[in-house]
């Protein structure tokens, strides 16, 4: 009797465990067609910036393009980049380790980020942000099976633009693109905008003496509030990437009333164009 609950007990575990790791194939492989999707979907640009071109902005984004080594680089039609930091929930939550990966597109604006939490080695749970089209979505799944966030709405598709224009800082070529326009603010600060698919982000971008963008600033949709919040993205660390002086380290915060919500913290480990 003994020895077939042990049969029974070990048989299960083992069906248990078949179905989690068929569960995340499944749904990585769903991800990957995502991604294939977005790529080829990408229109060339190939188109080199000149002085002319980095001119026409206001002069400490000028002082940005030129310090980072943009000039006489040719605008990506896809960018890759992986990432490492940790993220929580709430202000009293535990912070959790993750392993991120994400593809962006130049033209037409979009992006697949897909997150690994504790590491793409151990993927307890897995996240995924994406926009398309004027389209975003949010995805959470635990061990590939258990979904516990899914969200999606006209409030997902703004919020995934602002993030496209946050994260534009590590292809700052597109900077240049036709859907995006600048206004001078002051020597350190200019206010940057894109169209795409009907939606508009707006946000102010800080620099320092150096050249360096320091911050972006910006009004955003809170999926946890489901309200509009200020929303910051403080860079603390440059690093060379394909011979761009480009920021490396960073943080996203939530500027509440209660007070500041720090709720993610990464660095960027590697970047690639295309």
């Amino acid at each position: 009797m003994l020895r077939t609950t042990v049969i029974v007990i070990v048989a299960l575990v083992a069906l248990g465990a078949a179905y989690v790791a068929f569960s995340w194939l499944s749904f990585s492989q769903s991800m990957n067609r995502e991604v294939a999707g977005l790529v080829a979907a990408a229109k060339p640009v190939g188109r080199t910036v000149t002085e002319d071109m980095v001119a026409a902005l206001p002069p400490p984004v000028q002082h940005f393009m030129r310090s980072a080594g943009v000039i006489g680089t040719t605008i990506p039609s896809v960018v890759r980049l992986k990432q490492a930091g940790r993220m929580r929930s709430a202000p009293t939550a535990s912070w959790m380790q993750f392993e991120g990966d994400q593809v962006y597109t130049v033209d037409p604006p979009g992006f697949v980020w897909r997150a690994y939490f504790v590491s793409r080695s151990l993927p307890i749970v897995f996240g995924r942000d994406a926009y398309s089209g004027g389209n975003g979505s949010i995805l959470m799944k635990a061990l590939g099976t258990v979904e516990f966030a899914d969200l999606s709405g006209d409030e997902l598709g703004a919020a995934g633009l602002m993030r496209y224009l946050n994260e534009m800082m590590w292809f700052p070529a597109a900077y240049l693109g036709p859907n995006v326009s600048w206004r001078a603010i002051d020597d350190n600060s200019a206010e940057v905008s894109i169209i795409d698919s009907g939606l508009t982000a707006t946000a102010t971008l800080f620099f320092d003496d150096a050249g360096r963008i320091t911050n972006f600033r910006a009004q955003r949709f809170n999926t946890d509030s489901r309200t509009i919040e200020t929303w910051e993205t403080p860079i603390s660390g440059y690093s060379e990437f394909n011979r761009l002086m480009l920021p490396s380290g960073g943080q996203a915060i939530w500027k509440l009333a209660s007070g500041d919500f720090s709720y993610i913290e990464l660095d960027v480990v590697e970047l690639t164009y295309e």
